[in-house]
This record gives C-alpha cells, sequence and structure tokens, in this order.
C-alpha cells in the first residue's frame, strides 16, 4: 500500500450547509453523510470563497481567492497557471488525478491538470453554443443519446435555472445524480490505478436549480413541513435596491408560497439522493481495502438562498448562500466524532490536499491552511476572518465573516450590513446603522482591507490609498428582458421565435427550426 493516502474529494452543487442530519436538520434524510460525519471531522463554520459555480471551482482547484484567479463569472479564464492547481502539484509527486461529473471549469477545454475527466455539464456543450461547430456532447450527453432519451434530463416545462419544481422525467437508472455514483464506483472498481495514489473529484450536479425531483422520491418530503424561509422587515435588504432587482431577475415573486414549499421538498429530495449514491462510494472504498488510507472530503461549491430574505439561488453573502457543509474523514488520522468550529473555507482544500502528497510546505499568496494542522493544532492556524467575494460589475461584493459576526459590503453604492450571528443566526437584524456596533463594522471593515492586501484584489477593491473598501456610485442592476415568464434561458427551444427580437434568435432555431431532437441526427450526418 502506498505511504502516501489516496484523495477523495465529493462536491454537491448549491448545497446550504444546515441541509444535513449532521448539522442539526432533523427533517432531511442523509444517514450516509451523517454516518461519514461520525467517523470523521464536521466543520461547523465552512465558508465558499465565491457563490457562484465556476469562480467557487477555480478557488478551489488552485487555492488562490477570486479577487486573484479573475475567474468572477461562470465564463472566464484564470489568470492562475495551470502548474499552480492541485492537480499538478499532486502529479508531481506521482498521483494520478481523475474527475467526474461536474467540473465546471472555464474555459471550454479547461482541465487545471486532471488527467482525465468524465463530465456532465448540464448539457452546456449544446445550450452554450453559438454556432453548430461549437456543439459538443459531454459524457453524460453521450450516456443518454446512447439510451435513446437525450433532451429528457429535465422536465420539457422548466430552464436550466428556474424555480419551477417539476418531476425530472428520467428513471433513476438514467439520472444525472444515478450516473454520478455509477461512474464513480465503475472507476473505483476497475480503472482506478493500482500503482499510484490518486486524485479523485467526483462533483454532483444537484441540487442545484431547477429543482426537479427525481421520480422515486416525489413522496418523500412533505411540502407543508419545510422548513419556512427565514423573512424579516428588519433585515438589510430594503436599503439596497439592487436586492429588489435582484428578485425580478431571479422571478421569486411569480411562484405561489405553494410552488416555493414545494421547491424546497424537492431540494431535498436531491439531497436525499445523493446521499445514497455517496453511500454507495464509500461502501466501495471498504469493499476495495481503500477506506483506511483515503482522506475524504465532502463539500459544497456554494450554498442556496431558498427564499430566505425573499432570495433565491446563490450570489449574495447571506449564510444560505456563503455557508457550506464541509466534512472530512480519515481512519486513524481524524477522531470520530470530531466537531470543529473554526473558521474554514474551500480554500483550505488546497494546502490539506497538497501537505498529504508533497510534505508541509508554505503556499506563497494563499489564504488556506491544512485543515488536519487546525484539527490538531487550531492556535497555530485558526483566523479571525474569512472572507468570499463577488462581482458582476459594476457590483463587487465582499463578505466578511466571524465565528460571531458577518459584514457585507457592496460596492455599487456603499451599502453595508451587520449581523451578529451568535443572537441572530438567521440574520434577520441588520446593525450596520446601529452605532453601538460601530466599532465592530470598523474592525471587520479593516480586517476585510488587509485580506484583501494579502489575498484579493486591491485594484478592485479598495480606493486610491489603498486603505478602505472602494465605493461607487449606484448603477441600477441591468436585467436582460424575458420573452415570457418563467423562463430566462435564451437557449430554451421552447420560446417560439415569433416573440424574441431577430437578434436574440439563436443558431438552433436558424439551422434546426428549434428542434434539439433533431440535433443528434443533424450532428451525426455531420459526422
Amino acid at each position: 500500500m502506498s505511504t502516501k493516502p489516496n484523495l477523495l474529494l465529493i462536491f454537491t452543487d448549491q448545497q446550504r450547509w444546515d441541509t444535513l442530519g449532521a448539522y442539526g436538520n432533523r427533517a432531511i434524510h442523509t444517514p450516509h453523510l451523517d454516518r461519514l460525519a461520525q467517523e470523521g471531522a464536521v466543520f461547523e463554520n465552512a465558508i465558499t470563497p465565491s457563490p457562484l459555480c465556476a469562480p467557487a471551482r477555480a478557488c478551489t482547484m488552485t487555492g488562490f481567492a477570486a479577487g486573484k484567479t479573475l475567474v468572477f463569472d461562470n465564463e472566464s479564464a484564470p489568470a492562475i497557471a495551470e502548474g499552480e492547481s492541485i492537480a499538478a502539484y499532486l502529479s508531481k509527486a506521482g498521483y494520478y488525478s481523475q474527475a467526474i461529473g461536474k467540473m465546471h471549469f472555464t474555459p471550454d477545454g479547461q482541465t487545471y491538470g486532471m488527467d482525465r475527466l468524465i463530465l456532465s455539464e448540464e448539457m452546456r456543450g449544446v445550450r452554450t453554443a453559438e454556432h453548430l461547430e461549437d456543439v459538443h456532447f459531454d459524457d453524460y450527453d453521450q450516456y443518454l443519446i446512447q439510451h435513446g432519451v437525450w433532451g429528457w434530463e429535465k422536465p420539457p416545462e422548466i430552464g436550466y435555472n428556474e424555480l419551477k419544481p417539476l418531476v425530472n422525467g428520467l428513471p433513476k437508472e438514467l439520472h444525472i445524480t444515478q450516473w454520478c455514483g455509477d461512474r464513480t464506483v465503475e472507476w473505483l472498481q476497475n480503472e482506478r490505478p493500482v500503482d499510484r495514489p490518486f486524485f479523485l473529484w467526483t462533483s454532483f450536479v444537484k441540487p442545484h436549480a431547477p429543482f426537479d425531483c427525481p421520480g422515486h422520491l416525489t413522496d418523500l418530503y412533505d411540502p407543508a413541513a419545510m422548513p419556512k424561509p427565514w423573512v424579516s422587515d428588519k433585515d438589510g435588504t430594503a436599503k439596497n435596491p439592487y436586492m429588489q432587482s435582484h428578485r425580478r431577475a431571479m422571478e421569486a415573486d411569480l411562484y405561489s408560497e405553494q410552488a416555493l414549499l414545494l421547491n424546497r421538498a424537492y431540494y431535498y429530495a436531491n439531497i436525499t439522493f445523493i446521499d445514497e449514491q455517496i453511500g454507495r462510494i464509500t461502501q466501495t472504498l471498504e469493499e476495495e481495502g481503500l477506506a483506511d488510507n483515503t482522506l475524504v472530503i465532502f463539500t459544497s461549491d456554494h450554498g442556496e438562498l431558498l427564499g430566505d430574505h425573499r432570495l433565491w439561488f446563490k450570489n449574495l453573502g447571506y449564510e444560505g448562500s456563503l455557508h457550506v457543509p464541509m466534512i472530512a474523514r480519515w481512519p486513524g488520522v481524524i477522531g470520530p466524532g470530531t466537531r470543529c468550529d473554526e473558521l474554514t473555507t474551500l480554500l483550505d482544500i488546497f494546502p490539506t490536499f497538497v501537505n498529504r502528497a508533497c510534505g508541509n510546505r508554505d503556499h506563497d499568496g494563499r489564504s488556506g491552511v491544512d485543515l488536519l494542522k487546525l484539527l490538531a493544532e487550531p492556535a497555530s492556524v485558526r483566523r479571525d476572518v474569512v472572507c468570499s467575494e463577488f462581482y458582476v460589475a459594476p457590483n463587487y461584493m465582499l463578505h466578511v465573516r466571524s465565528k460571531a459576526w458577518k459584514y457585507l459590503f457592496y460596492q455599487n453604492g456603499g451599502y453595508e450590513e451587520l449581523y451578529h450571528l451568535v443572537d441572530d443566526p438567521q440574520e434577520l437584524i441588520d446593525l450596520a446603522e446601529d452605532p453601538d456596533f460601530a466599532v465592530v463594522k470598523k474592525e471587520l471593515q479593516e480586517a476585510a482591507v488587509q485580506w484583501i492586501r494579502n489575498y484579493g484584489n486591491p485594484e478592485i477593491a479598495l480606493d486610491e490609498t489603498g486603505c478602505k473598501l472602494k465605493v461607487t456610485p449606484y448603477q441600477p442592476h441591468a436585467i436582460r428582458a424575458n420573452p415570457r415568464p418563467f423562463s430566462r434561458m435564451p437557449w430554451d427551444s421552447r420560446v417560439p421565435p415569433s416573440l424574441l427580437p431577430e437578434g436574440q434568435r439563436t443558431w438552433f432555431w436558424k439551422t434546426l427550426g428549434g428542434d434539439w431532437s433533431s440535433l443528434i441526427r443533424f450532428l451525426g450526418a455531420k459526422e
């Protein structure tokens, strides 16, 4: 057996931290993840470095903050060299690196030095293609094509980022979650290298929107019994006009209360389905004799607001969006039942994995700490704050999180929010304008400025003095006009072309008449 441990990173997409039994949720059924927590360590205060898919994954893979990677959206190319990724360091140490599932690496073709990628990217190779020649099918697309069901991976009435709760039309055996579990088990059983340690990143697409329920789990959760959203007229959303524009852009007000509760039930059902697959994966580790020599970390790229503050999706700095689950297991190294309330972040995965392969070393320009060292010697590496950032011009947002406090800063207009998480964990009462807490706010602002100087991008975030957070005059958030309710997707072939302006009619309307089912035949004939 190799003296270097195998490294298994399991990601979900858009899963908030409080959706596991291990975090005290008594409504959800997650027995396998709860067992993983009982056998290892639960990190109580894990934060995403950027609450959006591609930026969070770029941060995880490189260990650098989003301000350094410059991946702030889901299309940008990273400013960090490929040789600075986890996979690149592990490769030099003799590891084989395998990715399975949704990686959302940008731009298209990015590998971050992984030896092989088996991908399920939500049909992105078709949806984002600007021309027919740009179309490509990922591994899950090809799997569905082989089974004659491509195009049915979501209900035909639902877009890829919609709140509308519907039931997925695929049987369990062909569902994207089952496929990810199947491919991971198959790789561990038959495809992993036997003479080298491995780094395996398994990444599930769900519970990311759309909240389409797996067909076999429709009755698992009662919508009426779902935890209710955290809503208050004293939070900081009313004073910031960006929040109202965000709600309009997400079409949140178009849905009934029953639909929103059903969304929550289906969101939970997707997590339970993922939990089943994780149980299969951990069982395979045991059956293959790998469990004792494999460090497993389970987490998510970011959370989901689920209606908190009358908001949905991610991007924002509230707990539902920012706070993610994080569990680590390594038998004989991490004590069973460990609970760690120190601040952690996805940036900590880089030093944790690289140190296992390369020995303890400095990671220049990175803020992450080795999670195993944090468990063994918390006083030597603990932090007072961790920061997260999101930037779509003109709105740079900085989220500053301590154990007790949360400070939210919006560069666009200079809006601020402050929450005392000890007394107000649901962030219902904004204290930013309360003079009694001016000192706390100032301390968090100063900590943020220092963090940006050390790890972020001062040019984006700081004013000309380099000593204060930059404030810009408020600019309204640009909202793309929607041709009809309940579908913001410009690539959605269900929108009649007569409803779209000529410039918005995409290539498949012109080439295929909008019939995606003919795309396979069209490309097949071309080949």
